[in-house]
């Protein structure tokens, strides 16, 4: 069997995407594992954002990259507490978010795409489009780990 080597963790910074980075984590980190973080900015929400006049696009993506940046920086911190060394490399780059990841995948030739089972795009949206994991998992080559946020179990 084909050991992991390059894992790819796509990020939106929703609580289930972080929670699928620390899952990645632990992963890259047992194996010995190259880990790569990868934030897409949804080139259509800089297009509606443009379209509304709320700021223009090269501005709106400045403040998308720099809050990215931010979150980059957070997870290192936090990340650096569980574990010795930082083992990520970090891209911010905009696109159609589940073919960027695909693309990406296929360019850093990772051998597993671990994410979260869904992000923070709404209800509406997830229903009538399908979501950007639901994406990933059809258009892959590659193993994709799903990771949902941990759930109290009842009853």
């Amino acid at each position: 069997m084909k050991g992991i080597k390059k894992i790819l963790v796509p990020l939106d910074f929703s609580e289930c995407s972080k929670h699928a980075f620390y899952y990645a984590l632990d992963i890259a980190t047992s194996g010995g594992a190259e880990l790569f973080i990868l934030h897409v900015i949804d080139i259509d929400l800089l297009d509606n954002i443009s379209n509304l006049n709320l700021c223009s696009k090269t501005k709106a993506k400045k403040l998308m990259e720099r809050y990215a940046k931010s979150e980059f920086g957070k997870l290192r911190k936090e990340s650096a507490k569980k574990i010795s060394k930082t083992v990520s490399k970090e891209i911010i780059e905009d696109g159609i978010p589940f073919l960027h990841i695909l693309h990406k995948a296929k360019d850093l030739d990772t051998d597993l795409i671990v994410m979260g089972s869904f992000g923070t795009s709404s209800l509406m949206k997830r229903l009538f489009f399908g979501s950007t994991t639901e994406k990933v998992l059809r258009g892959s080559k590659i193993p994709v780990l799903c990771i949902p946020l941990p759930q109290a179990i009842e009853g």
